[in-house]
């Protein structure tokens, strides 16, 4: 056997195929990767300006407050993202039907998360003080927003408006950016305003969002049990892998929230925001394989998850690398000379980086073929190493042992994803790196 990079038939089985990935695919991603990656420079500010306005130890609480409900939120989402995109790009049903769809499972989720977390947040955060208790609960009943203020972007993904869908998912960060400012240029640490900030920026973009879609198309109020029923089928088979992915990048802050200091937890906060700053591409090209791959037959959706998944490998590889270098000096140099500490734990979390920009791209290509369930799988497997690895590590080591539990984990469930690939999919690692094995009976002399 010999081995050769080349595109295969499969890559292009078409010329509508080839004009795809040599038009829609650059024009699709270049766009959404100049969003991702002003998300990211904005991430970068507003976590600059955070932490320079509340210090590690405010900044440790901004964390404890902001992620419960999140977490809350995130466990009541249900896959509903996900599927929006999926049935919109299939086009079985109506804008209407959709939006109605997508509108009422939002408020059932909305009442939910308000209900649990009520009770749970003043558990979680019974060491904080009352008035970073309630806080957190301001954050939660801004619920609604927070769930809201994905659906309309989901619909315009999945109809390939990219554009709009890419303006409304901006609008939350600038927001949030442009009030860290006003609170940095008056002088004003307080974490009251940085929070209210926060929840503005969803109020605004659940407003953006529903005035583009009436523009684009008349919505009406259409129900449809068949299209509910079909939501939730995708939905749930999609949600074990996100609500696990989430908690897998989240549950290192969260048990670090329980058992240490504020101060350990906000140089961890700030080693996983530089580890985790290049993100944006694999995170654009992610969004791209599951609007393009919903839309594609599945020959075509597969060729087009490859070339995804090698564009990032790339960019992970000489990015991270570089990052690897430089990380000490640049927290001291970005963050201030008292989050010294966190050099060394973004550093051991950069190789877990790759891994986790490479699932992404799997993640999303995996859903687009109608097999949600393969991410879910993953994360569930990966789960068990994070806990183990928690378990064992962070009372010896503290907030370094949470990173090297969390690069365990990503890479173990990279490995993980790419069997599934190969048994489920029947795309191994060969065909993801456009790689053909030609038989030696077929080689020319």
């Amino acid at each position: 056997m010999s081995v050769s990079f080349s595109i295969t038939k499969e890559d292009m089985p078409t010329t509508e195929t080839t004009l795809i990935f040599k038009r829609r695919f650059r024009q699709d991603f270049a766009g959404t990767l100049i969003v991702q990656g002003g998300l990211m420079g904005i991430g970068a500010f507003t976590g600059i300006c955070a932490a320079r306005l509340l210090g590690p130890h405010g900044r440790g609480e901004l964390a404890a407050l902001t992620l419960w409900p999140l977490v809350l939120i995130m466990l009541a989402s249900l896959g509903i993202n996900q599927a929006i995109v999926f049935y919109t790009g299939k086009q079985s049903y109506s804008l209407s039907e959709l939006w109605t769809a997508s509108t009422l499972i939002g408020f059932v989720q909305s009442l939910c998360v308000v209900l649990v977390g009520v009770f749970v947040i003043p558990l979680a955060l019974r060491d904080y003080s009352p008035g970073i208790e309630h806080l957190a609960l301001a954050f939660l009943f801004a619920a609604p927003f927070l769930m809201m203020s994905g659906y309309p972007g989901n619909l315009l993904q999945g109809r390939l408006e990219l554009r709009s869908f890419n303006l409304i998912r901006m609008i939350p960060s600038l927001v949030y950016a442009l009030g860290l400012a006003v609170l940095l240029v008056l002088g004003r640490a307080d974490l009251r305003d940085v929070v209210f900030s926060q929840i503005l920026g969803y109020v605004l973009a659940v407003a953006a969002g529903y005035s583009i879609l009436q523009r684009k198309e008349k919505l009406r109020f259409s129900m449809n049990a068949m299209l509910l029923k079909s939501m939730f089928g995708f939905g749930w088979r999609t949600q074990l892998g996100t609500v696990t992915s989430y908690i897998n990048q989240r549950i290192d802050q969260l048990l670090l929230s329980l058992f240490v200091n504020p101060l350990d937890l906000g140089l961890y906060v700030v080693a996983v925001t530089v580890s985790t700053a290049l993100g944006f591409f694999p995170q654009a090209l992610a969004i791209v394989t599951l609007a393009r791959g919903s839309n594609l037959p599945p020959a075509q959706a597969r060729a087009f998850i490859g070339r995804a998944f090698r564009t990032s490998l790339i960019w992970q590889v000489v990015s991270c690398s570089a990052l690897f270098v430089v990380a000490p000096g640049l927290i001291r140099f970005v963050f201030g000379s008292k989050f010294t500490g966190s050099g060394i734990a973004c550093r051991i979390l950069l190789p877990g980086s790759i891994a986790l920009g490479l699932n992404q791209v799997l993640y999303e290509g995996a859903r687009s073929l109608n097999e949600p369930a393969l991410p879910a799988y993953t994360e569930g497997f990966a789960s068990l190493i994070t806990c183990g690895g928690l378990y064992v590590l962070l009372p010896r080591i503290g907030f370094v042992g949470a990173a090297i539990a969390s690069t365990l984990a990503y890479t173990a469930s990279l490995i993980f994803m790419l069997t599934l690939y190969k048994f489920r999919l029947r795309m191994d690692l060969h065909d993801l790196l456009g790689i053909t094995t030609v038989p030696r009976s077929a080689r020319r002399y």
